[in-house]
């Protein structure tokens, strides 16, 4: 797929996707943080997971439908 680029040129095809991660990273323990309550882990797990599982976005999406409490 990236055969014949150069480094500077992959990153800059995967630069977007990398910050997209990261601000979602951002926002997710955010809201962990401001959380009064989670469900089902305590929020030290769930940091861990929205870490941990950050690959694709999975631990950051599995926090905010899984994990967070919603609002009445």
């Amino acid at each position: 797929m990236f055969e014949g680029m150069t480094l500077a040129e992959i990153l800059k095809l995967l630069l977007p996707l990398i910050m997209i991660q990261v601000i979602l990273i951002i926002i997710t323990l955010t809201v962990l943080i401001k959380a009064e309550r989670v469900r089902f882990m305590p929020k030290w797990a769930w940091a861990l997971i929205i870490i941990l599982f950050s690959n694709l976005g999975l631990g950051p999406i599995v926090f905010l439908i899984f994990g967070r409490e919603k609002d009445v």
